[in-house]
């Protein structure tokens, strides 16, 4: 009976984390809807955009560092998060810089 106390509080866990993941990853979308389109209209080229399973193993493996997290940011799909979050950043930051100009 005692054994099974800690499952709920683990399916709890993995079920806050799915949906705080979701969340920022709709609210990122939303913010970068307007520097998408520009992207377009310049002809920019956008990185490709991982799944949300990608994105979900990378944001749960910042919490667990050591071994886990170590091991996953060290994995292709780990890095190709990073690089379209760096590459958007580096397009929003563009994208700023002509907004501030007009």
């Amino acid at each position: 009976m005692f054994r099974l106390l800690p499952l709920p509080i683990f399916i709890g866990i993995y079920l806050f984390s799915y949906w705080r993941c979701k969340k920022n990853i709709a609210d990122s979308d939303n913010q970068l809807k307007p520097c998408i389109d520009w992207a377009y209209l310049k002809n920019l080229p956008l990185p490709p955009k991982p799944s949300f399973l990608e994105f979900y193993i990378v944001y749960v493996s910042s919490f667990f560092k050591f071994p886990f997290g170590i091991i996953i940011q060290q994995l292709p799909f780990a890095k190709k998060v990073r690089c379209y979050e760096r590459e958007m950043k580096l397009i929003f930051n563009k994208w700023n810089l002509e907004k501030l100009k007009k």
